[in-house]
């Protein structure tokens, strides 16, 4: 069983579930449009699917590079996101590379396109293997390239796909200046002069640059060269080409790199004008990661990028609220729910969680629970009916998407070596831990029956059919608990049997060979999981004997060890 479809979000809910002071969530001020723009770059890598293909080199390597950089901004510093999206910035940079092409340019359509890749991978070095592997032998390709094709011009011949014009040697300029060591001194101050080349009735090197991507040129060039580009700067105060129908996304990335060079030339008027365009570029309606700047993600990320930079540590530190916001948000809509036996279970697990946990609710049945890193609710069973009962409300009230039991069994038949050569297998016995890769019924039909009173289970024959444990769970808990030897002692995996003081543990062991343990109620849960598709883990602490309390070691252990898959299971999110 694996989880279900990642949840979607949109700017109302960071609002509606921020903390403190959030109005400012949907202000229309600088710092609140990139907080959203970064929100919306964060929730692409981690929900969009990073195809393998040309057009969406940049916008993969844009996201990881800009996603990268802002986390790691020493006045937002956010290392704790940062690790969890490592794995989205890894798999975009891997798909990235397993599909570079066999002709210049190498990445995307132009060598604007190359040098934002090549960009992006050399940012995201330190949390990318794939990147740290290729980005200096990328880097030098691009070098190399430039310098010979430098004379005649970037350009590779494509004018239905390239956007030919002075920003394409301005993006290469920006990439070896500051990533290349000792960059030729000729070859700079050409890519300089190639850059500042003005576009003179419509045409750059004899080529066709229409009034939009004028600005979207001259945007950049101002941005990077300032004063040197005042005769460009002035033709950024020019918004005629609006007048033109132009696609939403397009006009929101025009309007980021017309921000871009007013903002380094301090033109506030134009700066002021392209903002107000810029908000009815905005659709606050779209789910985050899918482009809330123009339905574009590739707007969202231009927008982040020219605005990033003019923040101060004060507007850029207010941004955590957003993004505690979103990863309560996350965690909300990850619920775990915890299925425990005894009030001294909570407790047990509450004490797991260690110290910063917030008990937001508790009664006599259920706790609601926010950890530092995941949000949970306890429900409370002391009987089959109860467990089942339990169970079925943390996942239709609470939403949890992956319940686990931390509980109690005894070991099943004594603990005794294998007599014969070979090999020899201790069974399972007091004290230790049985992560349950099964669970099965031993006689509770009937029983079954009157706790599942909405349907009949679904039993095949007498003997009942064996629930298998969610594999993932399964993985996740043998790491933890092979990591916490120290802490929680032995543990074994296998089946464990539930069964109601109906026959001996010989009987037992017949009807299923090799299983470790038995318990009084596990198997209800792992019905009413499998019958709603949700993934269950169930943990058996081994007691001494029937009358053991829930303060017992295996218990204690048990409930430690839940709680370190909860925190493993969280990092997904």
């Amino acid at each position: 069983m694996n989880s279900r479809h990642p949840p979607v979000f949109f700017t109302s809910d960071l609002h509606g579930y921020g903390i403190g002071n959030t109005s400012w969530f949907d202000d229309d001020s600088p710092r609140a449009l990139a907080g959203r723009c970064l929100i919306d770059a964060l929730e692409y890598l981690r929900t969009s699917p990073k195809f393998a293909a040309r057009d969406w080199h940049v916008v993969n390597a844009g996201a990881a590079r800009l996603v990268h950089q802002c986390l790691t901004d020493g006045a937002l510093a956010r290392k704790d996101i940062l690790d969890r999206v490592a794995p989205a910035i890894e798999q975009a940079c891997a798909r990235i590379v397993a599909s570079r092409q066999y002709r210049i340019p190498f990445y995307g359509d132009d060598f604007w396109d190359w040098a934002s890749v090549v960009d992006g991978l050399c940012e995201v070095q330190q949390v990318s293997v794939t990147a740290a592997q290729v980005a200096r032998r990328e880097l030098d390709q691009f070098r190399r390239t430039v310098h010979i094709r430098m004379p005649s011009g970037l350009s590779v011949g494509d004018p239905e796909h390239e956007w030919f014009g002075p920003a394409i040697a301005t993006r290469a300029y920006r990439l070896l200046d500051s990533r290349a060591s000792g960059i030729d001194p000729d070859l700079r101050n050409e890519l300089q002069a190639q850059s500042l080349e003005r576009i003179e009735r419509g045409r750059y090197r004899g080529r066709q640059v229409t009034p939009w991507q004028l600005s979207w040129h001259y945007g950049q060039v101002v941005g990077e060269f300032q004063r040197a580009a005042g005769e460009q700067a002035a033709e950024l105060a020019d918004f005629a080409w609006l007048a033109v129908p132009l696609e939403l996304g397009k006009r929101a990335q025009v309007l980021a790199r017309i921000l871009q060079g007013a903002y380094a030339v301090k033109d506030r008027r134009t700066v002021l004008q392209a903002f107000e365009e810029l908000y009815r570029c905005e659709t606050p309606g779209r789910p985050l990661g899918q482009g809330v700047i123009g339905a574009d993600i590739e707007a969202s990320l231009d927008v982040l990028e020219a605005l990033w930079q003019q923040l101060d540590g004060r507007e850029k530190a207010s941004i955590n609220a957003m993004l505690d916001a979103l990863r309560f948000l996350h965690a909300k809509a990850n619920t775990i729910g915890f299925v425990v036996e005894t009030p001294e279970d909570i407790e047990a697990l509450v004490q797991a969680m260690g110290a910063g946990t917030l008990i937001e609710q508790r009664n006599a049945a259920r706790a609601i629970i926010r950890h530092s890193c995941f949000h949970a609710v306890v429900c409370l069973g002391r009987s089959m009916a109860e467990v089942a009962s339990a169970a079925a409300v943390a996942i239709e009230e609470h939403g949890a998407q992956w319940l686990i039991m931390p509980g109690r069994a005894e070991a099943l038949g004594p603990n005794l070596p294998h007599a014969a050569r070979g090999p020899r297998f201790f069974g399972a016995g007091p004290g230790d831990l049985v992560i349950a890769t099964s669970v099965a019924p031993f006689r509770i039909q009937i029983k079954l029956r009157d706790a599942l009173s909405i349907a009949e289970p679904p039993l095949v024959d007498d003997s009942g059919m064996i629930i298998p444990a969610d594999p993932e769970l399964c993985r996740l808990a043998h790491e933890a608990a092979d990591g916490m030897l120290d802490d929680i002692g032995v543990f074994f995996e296998g089946m464990t049997v539930t069964c109601d003081g109906d026959g001996t543990n010989a009987e037992i062991s017949a009807a299923f060979p090799g299983a470790l343990a038995t318990d009084n109620m596990a198997y209800a849960m792992g019905l009413i999981c499998l019958s709603r598709s949700v993934p269950c883990l169930i943990i058996q602490g081994l007691a001494e004997t029937a009358q053991s309390t829930a303060a017992s070691p295996p218990r204690r252990a048990a409930c430690r060890l839940a709680v370190k898959v909860a925190e493993m299971l969280c990092r997904r999110w």
